[in-house]
């Protein structure tokens, strides 16, 4: 394998394995590379928490590299050629030690790079099942939503999702996450 190989990854969450994106990264690229493409993909913060690869089941299995928000970490400049992937190997990514949010992660095949292309990159990804704000619902309105407000959510005891004009008119100082399709 030469480091300027592209290897192809479909990445699921653990536990919701129907969302999914598939991701193209070099050989010569790094787990730091990879984190940040992840989090782009899961739309998990740049910011703040720790993530972490492991060869196998997190936590149980040996650990590939911890990634720090702002770049460093253990093996955050490992090359992905590094890492001996086969086609077919899975491998576990963690993103926050403590929301402990687990993906799967399949080395589909390995290809030559395309010259001029942009790696990693997102290539691929699940189509959305969308679920539907339920404050333009009361007014028999179909908006798509796109948050989830954990206040509410927490106080009625069921998921109280709106879209962008229902949060900021109806919950601005309320705090909510992206949803995920």
């Amino acid at each position: 394998m030469t480091q300027d190989e592209v290897y192809i990854l479909k990445a699921s969450l653990k536990d919701r394995k129907r969302i999914w994106r598939r991701i193209e990264i070099k050989g010569n690229q790094t787990l730091r590379d990879f984190d940040d493409v992840l989090r782009e993909a899961f739309k998990h913060d740049h910011e703040d928490h720790l993530s972490g690869f492991f060869s196998g089941d997190a936590w149980k299995s040996k650990q590939l590299g911890v990634i720090e928000p702002y770049g460093g970490g253990t093996n955050s400049k490992k090359k992905i050629s590094k890492l001996d992937l086969l086609e077919g190997t899975t491998i576990e990514y963690v993103y926050d030690f403590g929301d402990n949010i687990q993906h799967v992660i399949k080395l589909e095949k390995i290809v030559d790079s395309i010259p001029g292309t942009n790696y990693p990159r997102i290539t691929s990804q699940n189509k959305p099942k969308y679920q539907y704000c339920v404050a333009c619902e009361k007014i028999q309105k179909n908006s798509v939503a796109t948050w989830i407000c954990i206040e509410c959510s927490s106080e009625k005891q069921e998921n109280v999702l709106l879209c962008d004009d229902c949060l900021d008119e109806e919950h601005p100082d309320h705090y909510a996450e992206e949803l995920l399709f």
